[in-house]
């Protein structure tokens, strides 16, 4: 079905191709830097070209010579410049817009339905190691982009691989081990693993002698011997559970969770019969692939004790991957930026292997807070736990300085909803490879470019329909009774949605969608500000009613894919 912006675009371009005798793409036909101009604009810069005249000549003939009667909707055309402006009539454009969302209902804005499968890969938090804000932005991206994907038709498939299984592992539990550490239950979490990683880091730092006792441990890991095997277990399982609580409070579906110790046997496999093909070589003991001739370096996929890495494990998983899912189309990676450079060799060597399936990887940024950067080795790691408690905490006391009639229930739920709109949306407003640092007190905000600013034009939408209830309406069809400005301001924005899903979708920038909300909502808060919804009567009553409906349904859809719960209040 053609949106209501599909529609103009293409009447526009229609119009002037066979005024002008040539062809006008809908895509040439955009929105004016200032709506003063006019709804929509056409350069005449490509036509100035072809006939050698000014710009600004030709598209005064072309306003002159167009009656804007023949294109639907449209009141006027004017020249300024090099551009000829276009502007529809408020009544009709609004009432079409409140059509085309009302006929579409939840699924309004998303595209047609495609059969192709993607591969989504995030939500790589390490077992044995807690899960601190840093990850936070891999759940929080991976998630946007996969409801982006989806709104754009694909058919998407949410997987998480952790690593359960390696070096980190190795020294975590070959400390717990040496130190014979007691266990109370309140230590089975994942902060208590990541605390004695740190602590192992700094001991062998000034005993460096003991590495080759963490090397042995992660052999006797690798070969399953029993004892360890136990142990590796029983604290794997702590990790898992403390993360599926994390992904679920996160909103981060998982469909199929892959771990290490899935493809560590088939990757060490893999390691043998690269180095059979002559894909990979020995090198002091170690084996490796040379990607030299492509200035990829050198690709270790074996260390020289003859225990895996990451690269071994990964050419496996993606095997794993392809076997499971044999149709999929894409396979996205979404992995902190400083990976770059080892999955352009990851992707090579499988490339080298006969891997065919197409790989792509999406980089961002690490987050830092105020305090500064983190690190699990140093163990100055914020969890998430201590991260989330502190912005809902603070989220909490704004909430009750303003309600302090509220129930503890309502402080609760608006607190929560507050927090995740704060965190959420402070990391997809700007792009992925922009650091992130974390302003608790500026993400919290009801005003500026913030998540609850943007909950907060839900919030006054649904007051005014609340209040309307008691109002008895009397229009049954929609009328284009609308005449101002705002409502017609309002109504364009909420048309170019489908066409903002499409453009994120297709450059994978959930950053489009947060800039898109954040316009919607000024344009709500305008709409709230200057037009007297529940003072108006009969057909313009029903009609604005109508529009606030509507608006608030193409904000919430867009806040789903943020990730961003639309509270009942603030």
């Amino acid at each position: 079905m053609k949106t209501a912006w599909n529609q103009w675009t293409d009447a526009i371009a229609k119009h002037l191709s066979k005024q002008l005798s040539i062809t006008v793409d809908p895509a040439e036909i955009v929105m004016p830097p200032d709506q003063k101009l006019g709804d929509f604009a056409f350069g005449t810069f490509r036509l100035a070209k072809e006939q050698k005249k000014n710009p600004a000549e030709v598209a005064k003939e072309i306003a002159e010579t167009m009656v804007p009667g023949k294109v639907p909707g449209l009141e006027s055309v004017s020249a300024v410049g090099p551009y000829v402006n276009f502007t529809l009539a408020i009544g009709s454009a609004v009432a079409q817009v409140i059509e085309d969302v009302e006929a579409a209902g939840e699924r309004y804005g998303k595209l047609a339905e495609r059969k192709e499968q993607v591969l989504l890969e995030y939500a790589q938090p390490n077992t044995h190691k807690e899960v601190h804000v840093g990850h936070v932005r891999n759940l929080v991206l991976g998630s946007a982009v996969g409801k982006l994907l989806s709104h754009a038709g694909w058919n998407i498939q949410y997987v998480s691989y952790h690593g359960d299984v390696g070096a980190h592992v190795a020294k975590c539990l070959w400390y717990l081990d040496k130190t014979k550490k007691k266990i109370s239950a309140k230590d089975k979490t994942g902060k208590f693993l990541g605390r004695l990683y740190a602590e192992a880091t700094t001991y062998l730092d000034d005993h460096p002698e003991a590495k080759e006792e963490v090397s042995l441990v992660q052999q006797k890991l690798e070969s399953h011997e029993p004892t360890w095997e136990k142990l590796w277990q029983e604290t794997r399982g702590w990790s898992l559970k403390e993360m599926d609580v994390v992904f679920k409070e996160l909103g981060a579906r998982i469909d199929r969770q892959y771990l290490e110790s899935e493809v560590v046997d088939r990757g060490q496999e893999i390691v043998d019969l690269l180095l059979k093909k002559k894909v990979a070589k020995e090198s002091q003991g170690a084996i490796v692939v040379d990607l030299e001739e492509i200035k990829l370096g050198v690709f270790l996929v074996r260390k020289s004790d003859g225990t895996s890495l990451y690269a071994t494990k990964d050419l496996a998983l993606a095997e794993l991957k392809a076997k499971e899912y044999p149709t999929y189309q894409r396979s996205l990676y979404i992995v902190d930026n400083r990976q770059s450079f080892y999955f352009k060799q990851l992707f090579e060597t499988l490339h080298r292997m006969g891997f065919d399936k197409p790989l792509e990887f999406i980089g961002y940024e690490f987050v830092t807070l105020k305090t500064g950067a983190m690190s699990s080795r140093e163990g100055n790691i914020v969890t998430y736990e201590s991260f989330r408690d502190a912005v809902v905490d603070y989220a909490r006391k704004e909430i009750v300085a303003r309600h302090e009639d509220w129930s503890v229930k309502q402080v609760d739920e608006t607190a929560w909803a507050l927090a995740m709109a704060g965190m959420k949306f402070s990391m997809l407003k700007q792009d992925n490879d922009r650091v992130f640092t974390f302003d608790m007190e500026q993400a919290l905000s009801f005003d500026g470019a913030t998540g609850p600013y943007c909950q907060y034009a839900g919030v006054r939408l649904s007051s005014i329909l609340k209040k309307a209830k008691s109002y008895q309406l009397t229009a049954t069809s929609l009328q284009p009774v609308f005449d101002h400005p705002s409502e017609k301001t309002l109504a364009l924005m909420m048309a170019r949605f489908p066409q903002r899903v499409e453009q994120a979708a297709k450059e994978l920038r959930p950053s489009v969608i947060a800039q898109y909300t954040l316009e919607l909502a000024q344009s709500i808060n305008e709409f709230y500000r200057d037009v007297p919804v529940l003072e108006s009567k009969d057909e313009l009553l029903d009609g604005r009613l109508r529009l606030a409906a509507a608006a608030r349904a193409v904000l919430s859809q867009a806040l789903e894919i943020l990730g961003i719960p639309l509270p009942k209040q603030m």
